[in-house]
């Protein structure tokens, strides 16, 4: 009997221009505020709008910040 698949769900960091990227699916949540509501008191830190998040916004599929040329295999285009 073999293995059953096992679905890559993991976020690759390296940018790669074969592959979609996070800055354009549908998952990645764009709003700073986002970031203050999901993680609480991290604005007390002054980090949800500071040069610690940068470019970084909340993937809601894995629940954890992504730069915008990570990817991963459960990429989704944004919607018009």
């Amino acid at each position: 009997m073999s293995a059953p698949a096992v679905l890559d769900d993991s976020i690759g960091a390296q940018p790669d221009p074969r592959r979609p990227c996070c800055a354009d699916c549908r998952f990645r949540a764009d709003d700073r505020h986002s970031l203050e509501q999901r993680i609480p008191g991290l604005a007390v830190f002054g980090s949800g709008f500071g040069a610690s998040v940068a470019d970084s916004r909340l993937c809601v599929v894995h629940d954890r910040l992504v730069a915008p040329r990570d990817h991963c295999s459960r990429f989704l285009p944004r919607q018009g």
